[in-house]
């Protein structure tokens, strides 16, 4: 995927595990220029979307109850 980092590109990837039957549980990818200010901000995102903020180059994740972080060290 041709993505360039940085340079205002959003890329989103969804998808069901393999053999993912019934319930719909996926994963959702997100990978934008979002600080992780921005990232703790937004709403409406569904558990289970991983962001990249480029501030820190944390990972997080988001769960039923918020965003759970991944430090960058």
């Amino acid at each position: 995927m041709g993505l360039g980092i940085g340079g205002g590109t959003v890329a989103t990837i969804s998808g069901v595990p393999s053999g993912g039957g019934g319930g719909g549980a996926g994963f959702n990818i997100d990978i934008s220029t979002l600080s992780e200010a921005n990232v703790l901000a937004r709403t409406g995102d569904a558990a289970g979307v991983i962001a990249l903020a480029t501030d820190t180059f944390n990972i997080l994740v988001k769960s039923a109850t918020g965003w759970q972080i991944y430090n960058n060290s």
